[in-house]
């Protein structure tokens, strides 16, 4: 039969296809240049080929370092459920020398290495996320573990011992021959060659042979470093996974190189003990499921031990933890330790480091990189506190799990910066800072530029009096005398904590009471922006209705005519309520916008209030009365949209207490009479009224008794804060606002109480 290199026709080729198959050893690789030649000599069909050289491409474009290489190949053996992974290097000075990688894990089956090693950016880790034996989370998920090989050396002896199998396997690849450009990928064939092997002999070896660089001193302690960095210092808890499957409990994963194993190079730099036992502070914060996120800071050498919940909430990210070591390279904050190691360490080991699935994401946290930007602001002299990356020693976790939005890039160096990336980077930056300044304030050190009239910050009583019984220094022996006097400031100390508290807690009522104005600020501004809108678009749409009522008047069947008619009388009204609205929300912004106070007409406040409410009032089946007596009563100057403000506040809360009681026959009643100095407003309804212990807390910030299911569109939730507000207006005025009895007929009375103008008084 003729050869493979031969033209042949489409018959020729499927003739030579069914004689080589006959044959007890075919030749795979002549069967399948000739079926690609057949492919391709279809004239009506076209398909995507690979170039050979795309490998060696891959290597060097999605594996730039050799660490890098390496980290990746060590959690490939974490993920096989190794309990240790052993690189041996002979020969490395230069390049040509040999790489071994062993490692015990599980091993892999000949359809493994078909359908997952040999198969680029395969999907069976996502598939699988977690690994059989140990059900550890998979680290490696790109499907890239044989570029990073290939990136190391020319060469690759693959042999792996499936775990409880008796036969192994072996496969050689040639990257440089084999995989070189101008060849078809289709035509690279490596042949597996099976062996006997124990059922309990399991693992993986991979020899690299004619290593592509030198290895020195200096790149095998960078190798190190990142080793030593892999997995975090500090435990990391890990969920449980999401599956009822036994597993076995996992023994955990070591890693030597030349014989140097992990825990006795971490001893040698000894970073837990001589490093971190010297940090001034510790930090850790979190972001919950709600998106909630807290931080905190300890630090015994300055007697601080505070905490701050974000006003943000992250809601990208998902659960989020952050733990950290603050340093600050000082004699008299390092004690025991030179400065200069401690600097060094702090220069080789300091960053914010970010590890997903227990293993660390390059390159945060190297030297040269500034993920948070902390260097950038201390270079500009924005923060001036001690905040360089050198500061903090930490690391964040994430996992597949619970924070699927962030995913590694192709080349293995960095998180794909998008939505959640950008906020898990504001939220560690924001900890840090925030706790980098605490302890700033705590040292009575300034903070930032910012603080341009800067002044220690004073120390709470408590504290002073705590430091001076711990200077006392109390033991059996001391005096009665000295044992009397730390009795009396054990009170004293007791006493402020109490009174500190008090104040915290009033300080935190009025942060929220002003996040709340700040929020209604920002409403008042969508509102003052929809008035305007619906105001411009009033003379087009009424000109179109114009259009639209003639073209109507057109219409032949007068059954389908006076349809419309009706349709259109229902369209016309509406849209003759929304510009009244519109128009009304706009006169209200822009007497406020003008910051005019005058003089309030009583009377016309409160017949427009009941005019523009007339439509809402019907569609509750209220019956509203408006009484004003005399017509001529004047409030002191005040503005007007803080009048109607008062009226909506009194007449929302009015109907949802009607609603909620089922009362049938709803009825609003709104007053007015001079009183003395003052003008009072009375607003009452028919409603059950205020239970008594209630009448003196409905004007408290965020006192309320609605819910969301109170929203009808115009009364709304209830924020707790209308009443409040209502008081703070009567207060700016000189007046009040209280609960009083009813009249005849009705169940709630409020009155508000404001100056008159004094040519009523």
């Amino acid at each position: 039969m003729s050869g493979a290199g031969e033209i042949l026709n489409a018959e020729q080729i499927k003739t030579a296809i069914e004689e080589e198959l006959k044959k007890a050893s075919p030749d795979w690789h002549r069967i399948e240049q000739w079926s690609r030649a057949r492919v391709e000599s279809d004239p009506d069909n076209v398909r995507f080929t690979v170039d050979a050289g795309h490998i060696q491409r891959l290597g060097a474009e999605l594996v730039g370092k050799q660490d890098t290489a390496l980290s990746e190949l060590i959690k490939n053996a974490y993920d096989a459920d190794a309990t240790k992974v052993v690189l041996t290097f002979t020969d490395y000075q230069r390049p040509g020398g040999t790489l071994v990688i062993e490692d015990d894990g599980s091993g892999m089956q000949d359809e493994v290495i078909r359908s997952s090693w040999m198969r680029i950016s395969t999907a069976s880790k996502v598939d699988q996320p977690l690994s059989p034996l140990y059900r550890r989370v998979r680290a490696g998920r790109k499907g890239i573990g044989r570029f990073s090989v290939q990136r190391l050396g020319k060469w690759l002896y693959l042999e792996t011992r499936p775990r409880g199998a008796t036969t192994g396997f072996r496969v050689r690849f040639s990257w440089d021959v084999e995989f070189r450009p101008g060849r078809d990928l289709n035509e690279v064939f490596s042949q597996i060659e099976r062996f006997e092997k124990p059922a309990d002999e399991c693992g993986t070896t991979l020899k690299i042979v004619d290593l592509r660089d030198g290895w020195s001193e200096a790149a095998l302690a960078k190798v190190w470093r990142s080793v030593l960095l892999l997995q975090p210092p500090f435990p990391i808890a890990h969920a449980e996974p999401a599956s009822e499957q036994q597993s076995s409990v996992d023994p955990g994963f070591a890693v030597s190189i030349n014989g140097i194993s992990r825990d006795a190079k971490r001893s040698e730099y000894s970073i837990e003990t001589s490093f971190l036992a010297q940090a001034f502070a510790t930090i850790s914060a979190s972001i919950e499921g709600d998106g909630r996120a807290t931080v905190r800071v300890v630090s015994p050498k300055s007697n601080l031990d505070d905490s701050q919940e974000f006003d943000k909430k992250f809601l990208v990210t998902g659960p989020v933890s952050l733990s950290a070591s603050y340093f600050i390279y000082h004699p008299r904050t390092l004690s025991g330790m030179n400065m200069a190691s401690a600097a060094e360490l702090g220069r080789l080991f300091g960053g914010i480091r970010i590890y997903r699935n227990g293993f660390r994401v390059l390159p945060y946290g190297e030297a040269a990189d500034d993920w948070l930007e902390l260097d950038k602001d201390v270079s500009r002299r924005d923060l001036l506190v001690p905040a360089n990356n050198r500061n903090f020693f930490g690391h964040v976790e994430l996992s597949t799990d619970i924070n699927p939005l962030f995913e590694e890039t192709s080349s293995r160096e960095g998180l794909l910066e998008n939505e959640a990336y950008t906020e898990l980077k504001q939220f560690v930056r924001d900890a840090v800072e925030w706790a980098a300044k605490r302890v700033a304030a705590a040292r009575n050190r300034k903070q930032d530029a910012g603080q341009r009239d800067f002044t220690p910050e004073l120390r709470r009583p408590s504290e002073y009096i705590r430091t001076v019984r711990e200077n006392m220094g109390l033991s059996a022996s001391s005096s009665p005398d000295a044992v009397q006097t730390d009795l009396v400031l054990a009170k004293a100390e007791a006493i402020a904590t109490e009174f500190e508290q008090r104040v915290e807690e009033q300080r935190a009522a009025s942060l929220e009471y002003e996040e709340m104005l700040r929020l209604l600020a920002s409403l008042g501004l969508s509102i003052s922006v929809f008035g305007h809108e619906v105001k411009g678009a009033r003379d087009a749409l009424r000109a179109r209705l114009d259009l639209l009522e003639d073209a109507i008047e057109t219409v032949p069947d007068a059954q389908q005519k006076a349809a419309l008619e009706r349709q259109f009388a229902q369209l016309r009204l509406g849209s003759d309520r929304i510009f009244d609205i519109g128009g009304y929300i706009s006169g209200l912004m822009s007497k406020t916008e003008s910051r005019q106070l005058r003089p309030l007409s009583v009377s016309g406040a409160l017949q427009r209030f009941a005019t523009q409410f007339t439509v809402y009032m019907n569609r509750q089946n209220v019956e509203f009365e408006v009484d004003v007596d005399p017509p001529t009563l004047r409030t002191t100057p005040m503005h007007g949209s803080e009048l109607d403000s008062v009226l909506l506040n009194f007449l929302t809360n009015s109907i949802k207490s009607m609603r909620n009681a089922r009362v049938k026959d709803r009825k609003v009643r709104m007053d007015a009479r001079p009183d003395g100095r003052f003008v009072v407003i009375g607003f009452e309804d028919s409603g059950p009224g205020i239970a008594p212990a209630d009448r003196d807390r409905v004007f408290d910030a965020f006192f309320t008794t609605t819910m969301a299911a109170d929203d009808d569109g115009v009364a709304g939730p209830g924020t707790g804060l209308g009443l409040k507000i209502v008081s703070d207006i009567a207060t700016s005025y000189g007046g009040s606002v209280s609960v009083e009895e009813a009249s005849p007929g009705y169940g709630c009375r409020f009155e508000f109480r404001v100056l008159a103008l004094e040519e009523y008084t």
